[in-house]
């Protein structure tokens, strides 16, 4: 009879580690999310601070903290920040040589010769949550 109880708290152990253990994608997966479920305001022209930049390869994606300079809508160039606040210009040779557009805060996807794929995220640009309805109280009324 033991040996049940063993097995049974053996198997309700790994069901219920396997509910709390959920996936919530990647750091690109979860910022891709966001501008979709939000959207976000246009992006001017200029020197943008504290943007993301994500590199994804396979399954693998890295995000990384950066700037962009944007050019009649475009990103003409990158730089990467350090942890101590320095930043260095990055430059990527794509396999598409055409502009990098911008839509929705986010840039359109560009494939280096490594095959990584490249996108920009401008975060300060994603729209505020929208204001929820408030929901009416049930009816207290004496019917009666």
């Amino acid at each position: 009879m033991k040996k049940y109880y063993v097995t049974f708290l053996l198997i309700s152990l790994s069901l219920l580690m396997g509910a709390y253990a959920q996936d919530t994608g990647s750091c690109y997966e979860q910022y891709r999310k966001v501008f979709e479920n939000r959207g976000a305001d246009p992006v001017e022209d200029g020197a943008h601070d504290n943007i993301i930049l994500t590199v994804r390869e396979g399954d693998d994606a890295n995000c990384y903290v950066a700037r962009a300079v944007v050019q009649q809508g475009q990103i003409v160039e990158i730089d990467l920040y350090f942890e101590d606040g320095s930043f260095e210009k990055k430059e990527y040779e794509f396999k598409d040589k055409s502009s990098w557009s911008i839509h929705n805060g986010m840039s359109k996807t560009k494939i280096t010769e490594k095959d990584e794929y490249i996108n920009i995220m401008f975060v300060n640009k994603i729209k505020p949550k929208r204001k929820k309805l408030k929901k009416a109280p049930m009816p207290n009324f004496d019917l009666n």
